[in-house]
């Protein structure tokens, strides 16, 4: 299936961090990355795996919506 992109409740996550995705600012969180990532994968022209498979993309993806005030790792 191309272009479907889970966001939110419906991740796949095992059951001891469920609880740590369950919280509303990291569910918004990934709902904010999702958008972005819909947006920077149309302005490089890719589908959204592509940005995944390609380290280079997914470097400059992560370094993308940092700019945009999205947290990319646990607070120490």
């Amino acid at each position: 299936m191309e272009n479907l992109l889970p966001a939110n409740k419906n991740i796949g996550t095992k059951h001891i961090t469920n609880g740590c995705y369950r919280l509303h600012p990291v569910e918004w969180s990934i709902g904010e990355s999702v958008g972005l990532l819909i947006k920077y994968a149309l302005d490089k022209k890719v589908i959204p795996r592509t940005v995944r498979e390609k380290q280079g993309l997914l470097t400059d993806f992560q370094g993308f919506i940092r700019k945009q005030g999205i947290e990319t790792e646990w607070p120490k």
